[in-house]
């Protein structure tokens, strides 16, 4: 059985100066709740484009990241992960921006080696807590405070506020909405919560103590705007309480994952849609 997952792209939103969100909202219709799969292009003096979006809308994903900026004018392409739905434009946008450079990791680039190796010469390697300018703006590396991959750092605009949290922050949601205080009441706690677990398993074994300091590294960063892959963009007090409804995932059971039970009954849902 071939099913196509329901991907739409939502409309592109300005979320601070200069800077702009690609969004795509992925498993509505065929899910009770709809992902996000977001990236960001910043339109500074030296344009960035913030992580490349999956391979399965590239046409498009290309076509509205580049109704933002000229692929000649793209100076930094910034990576926060080497999952698929981050990197899988990255090698077309390469070869359009050919005067960009991408923000990696040693780590980042060994894990994509794979399948290919990043031309070695565009790279510039920035760990977490390190800086780097970007013409008109300066740029953080920050380590987000959850996250599925080794290789994950988030990116912080010191000129607008903007972080970037990769796939930290990220919650599902019923239906489009532009502001988690649109979602049903009691829905964004316990979906956001999950959903931190999921991309996180590891927090079962987190010393509280210890993760509450990189929660206070997130809160004094502060920034006035959380943009990431697969949730709604947070603002001032919904950061604040975003961090708070983290300090719950230490010694947390881990998240219930769909088993093989679930599957069956997607299935036949599905079979039952096709043959109507």
């Amino acid at each position: 059985m071939d099913i196509d997952v329901p991907v739409r792209f939502l409309d592109t939103i300005r979320v601070a100066p200069d800077t702009h969100l690609v969004r795509q909202l992925a498993g509505e219709g065929v899910n009770p709740v709809a992902m996000h799969c977001n990236s960001m292009v910043i339109t500074g003096s030296e344009p960035v484009i913030v992580d490349c979006g999956p391979a399965i809308t590239r046409d498009e994903w290309m076509a509205r990241t580049f109704e933002l900026v000229e692929p000649a004018d793209v100076r930094w392409i910034f990576l926060s992960h080497d999952d698929v739905d981050h990197v899988g434009n990255l090698q077309q946008v390469l070869e359009v921006c050919r005067h960009a450079t991408v923000v990696s990791t040693a780590f980042m680039v060994e894990r994509m080696a794979a399948d290919a190796m990043l031309p070695l010469d565009r790279l510039r390697w920035v760990n977490d807590g390190e800086t780097f300018r970007a013409g008109d703006r300066t740029f953080t590396a920050v380590v987000p405070p959850t996250f599925d991959s080794p290789t994950t750092r988030g990116l912080f605009d010191h000129s607008t506020g903007v972080y970037w949290a990769a796939d930290s922050f990220g919650a599902p949601v019923p239906f489009e909405v532009d502001d988690i205080d649109d979602l049903p009441d009691g829905f964004y706690g316990p979906a956001f919560v999950q959903t931190q677990q999921l991309v996180s398993p590891w927090h079962q074994w987190l010393d509280p103590a210890k993760y509450q300091q990189q929660l206070d590294r997130i809160a004094a960063l502060g920034a006035t705007v959380v943009a990431s892959c697969h949730g709604v963009t947070l603002r001032d007090g919904q950061i604040a309480a975003s961090l708070e409804l983290m300090q719950a995932l230490p010694g947390a059971p881990a998240a219930v994952l769909p088993g093989q039970a679930e599957l069956e009954a997607l299935l036949a849902m599905l079979s039952t849609g096709l043959a109507a």
